[in-house]
């Protein structure tokens, strides 16, 4: 299985987005950056402010390639404590979290706060705990913000709350709460920056995504009608030209019981019985294939939606479940 990212449509998007929405850009590449492969982060810093992961891990690994901040989501500090990267960024969510790390002499931090997802974040007790840990120490957060949990629905309360929350001072040195959900404001008030994921990578109105998914045809063979196919019991009802694709569940490509399929040359070719952890059969009569050449799980955009609806889930899962085996490919 490969994943071909197209780095001048992602830039492009980027760009696009920035003029949006007027003001910085932070690019969240967590997760592989969506399944894209972490390293997009280093062809697209030039059109970012900085970056968004979810470990620490996932930001030391970008931080050898990448200059500009790497905020980390909040949860745990422990792996910032010992930590030399400079230009990597935690976020507290009380006081004590950011009593150690001053004290293990970590002066750069973010501020999540709690607007009613209550998943991370500081409520108004824990914060003013934070504050008072930040008057006593002479130190200002690197940036403080939170996250919106129901998209367009929940945004105009949980700005009011956020805008509550953090009405010191301290608190204003660079403040960012919408993600994706930022494009559909309207040029609302969207604080410092925002924070872009599914959007950037082309999931969004006047958007284009910019992977592809795809896997070489290792196998053509004539079956005649009657014959198994794959484990279990799924039989031919016709003769039939089966290609067998380096492709399956341990890659990405999910079983289910909807009917997939696979490009080849621009055909939809139907999934035929079900994927085995490393291969899958793809019907491809009249389709003028040969050995060696891709079937694309996702060409564009209509196939990624088309899987998330099959599998019952949302792009995100689809895209972030190309993470295991797959070569990454950037052009």
């Amino acid at each position: 299985m490969q994943t071909v990212v197209d780095i001048s449509r992602l830039r492009h998007n980027i760009r696009r987005i920035r003029a949006q929405t007027g003001n910085g850009f932070c690019a969240v590449v967590k997760a592989q950056a969506y399944g894209h492969g972490a390293a997009t982060a280093s062809y697209i810093e030039p059109v970012c402010d900085c970056f968004m992961t979810a470990t620490y891990d996932e930001a030391a690994a970008i931080s050898m390639t990448v200059k500009k901040p790497i905020l980390v989501l909040g949860g745990e500090i422990a792996p910032f404590l010992q930590s030399d990267d400079t230009n990597v960024i935690p976020t507290v969510c009380d006081a004590s979290q950011l009593e150690h790390l001053l004290k293990n002499g970590k002066k750069v931090f973010s501020v999540a706060v709690n607007t009613g997802m209550n998943r991370l974040g500081a409520n108004a007790e824990k914060l003013d705990g934070i504050l008072s840990v930040c008057k006593t120490n002479n130190v200002v957060p690197w940036s403080v913000y939170s996250h919106i949990y129901g998209g367009i629905s929940s945004a105009y309360a949980q700005s009011v709350e956020f805008d509550k929350l953090t009405q010191d001072r301290i608190l204003h040195k660079r403040r960012h709460l919408y993600s994706s959900v930022a494009l559909d404001l309207g040029g609302s008030y969207l604080y410092d920056m925002v924070r872009c994921g599914i959007a950037m990578y082309g999931y969004a109105d006047g958007l284009d995504p910019c992977m592809k998914v795809r896997a070489k045809i290792v196998s053509l063979s004539r079956v005649p009608r009657g014959e198994h196919i794959g484990y279990g019991d799924y039989t031919l009802d016709r003769d039939a030209t089966i290609a067998t694709v380096r492709c399956g569940y341990a890659d990405g490509l999910r079983r289910c019981d909807k009917q997939l399929y696979l490009r080849v040359r621009g055909a939809k070719c139907p999934i035929i019985g079900m994927p085995c952890m490393d291969l899958c059969m793809i019907d491809v009569t009249g389709v003028q294939c040969r050995v060696g050449e891709f079937a694309y799980l996702i060409a564009d955009r209509s196939d990624a939606e088309y899987l998330a609806k099959c599998y019952g889930t949302i792009i995100y899962e689809v895209l972030t479940g190309f993470n295991g085996r797959c070569e990454r490919i950037y052009m």
